[in-house]
């Protein structure tokens, strides 16, 4: 079956420019393909993971940037795009104003989009009825897109009941607990091999020369930089709210370029399958991994839950495709060349989503799975299919609780 859907409405170049940005960057809907199960089997029961979908930036970016800009604005220390600049880091930062880290308008509508897609795509699973067992972490934008998405599924497939959960128990479950003495070590090393590749690939005097006109107005350039690209990326997730504002037309194409690769590698290190620090990131999900098994073998058994729906983070779902060992999202790589061979804009974008898709044999009762990362198909690393892309369920078990 093949399911298309409108794409970003942006210019191959202006798509090109946001791909940079990481896990800042905007889900792309593309064109989904389904090849059929083997023979006999229908699918009946879902189990899904979903990141929040398209926010505003976390953190102090958008404020210090605003306040470095407006300190030497009232030097007299600013270029001509330096007023440029700042005049948009204005509109940036009232479009933050109140709303740190909550959900876009483009965020909402990809839930919706997801969960409609979802239902057109496995109209068995939620035709019948029955029950949608929903887990979200604490934040607002989980929340809020997590009734997006539920809302929007219920408008398609009026049968369904739902179950909401949250608190701070589901919190931890779905992104990890809390690093332990020694692994709040290792996070600290994570940051210094972090920003010492950073000042290795960004070189941000060109840049700072073109903002400012005094030396000195930017008391740590490569902050300075690194805050502006971080503003500039996430531009795309509010582009109703800025009606497109681009930020990347002050940055070079090798600046946007060495600033996109540090920007890759802190997250990949941070959550991902990384060569140097990813056993910490995989061991915090183990526990998430036997929640999905211990709820899938439930469904199977009652047959009373449809699906189990669950909303969280990045940080959730990145070591989960790593400890599942799925080709792509999950695979090992030194983090400095993660923009290479893991790139976040493909396997971390805004609203990334894991669903496994469980099937039954009509007449041998047997359970096979097949799971999707992005709504895409994908391999798993050293399971074989029992035929393309279907593998039994009982081996992904095997993977997921005892890896």
């Amino acid at each position: 079956m093949l399911l298309t859907c409108g794409a970003a409405d942006t210019s191959a170049g202006g798509l090109e420019a946001e791909r940079t940005a990481s896990v800042f960057h905007s889900y792309e809907f593309e064109p989904v393909v389904d090849t059929p199960a083997p023979e006999g089997f229908k699918p009946f029961y879902i189990s899904h993971y979903g990141r929040h979908g398209s926010r505003r930036l976390t953190g102090t970016f958008v404020s210090d940037t605003l306040a470095v800009l407006e300190a030497a604005e009232k030097g007299g220390g600013l270029t001509d795009a330096g007023r440029a600049l700042l005049a948009d880091v204005r509109k940036i930062a009232a479009a933050h104003d109140g709303m740190i880290g909550q959900l876009a308008g483009r965020g909402a509508e990809e839930h919706r989009l997801l969960a409609r897609r979802m239902a057109a795509r496995f109209p068995e699973v939620f035709a019948r009825g029955g029950l949608v067992r929903c887990q979200s972490a604490v934040f607002h934008r989980v929340l809020i897109s997590q009734a997006n998405f539920t809302i929007a599924l219920k408008d398609a497939m009026p049968g369904l009941d739902f179950d909401f959960t949250t608190g701070d128990k589901y919190q931890m479950l779905l992104n990890g607990p809390k690093w332990s003495h020694e692994e709040a070590g290792k996070g600290g090393e994570i940051h210094a091999a972090v920003n010492a590749l950073a000042r290795s690939l960004v070189d941000p005097a060109p840049l700072v020369k073109r903002i400012f006109a005094a030396d000195g107005a930017a008391a740590n350039p490569l902050k300075f930089a690194r805050d502006l690209f971080a503003v500039a990326s996430i531009c795309q997730c509010l582009r109703s709210e800025l009606e497109s504002l681009d930020i990347y037309r002050y940055f070079t194409p090798d600046e946007t370029g060495a600033l996109s690769h540090a920007l890759e590698a802190e997250h990949f290190a941070d959550m991902a399958a990384s060569e140097e620090f990813g056993e910490i990131p995989l061991r915090g999900t183990r526990a998430l991994a036997c929640d999905f098994v211990k709820r899938a073998d439930e469904a199977i058994a009652a047959g009373t839950a449809v699906a189990d729906l669950r909303f969280g983070h990045d940080s959730g779902l990145w070591p989960l495709a790593g400890l599942i060992g799925l080709e792509g999202p999950g695979e090992r790589a030194p983090f400095a060349d993660s923009w290479r061979k893991c790139p976040a804009w493909k396997w971390m974008p805004m609203a990334a989503n894991l669903q496994i898709v469980f099937y039954r044999g009509a007449s041998s009762g047997d359970i096979l799975v097949k799971v999707l990362y992005n709504e895409r198909e994908m391999r798993i690393g050293g399971l074989e299919p029992v035929q393309w892309p279907y593998y039994r369920w009982r081996d992904l078990k095997e993977r997921m609780v005892n890896r």
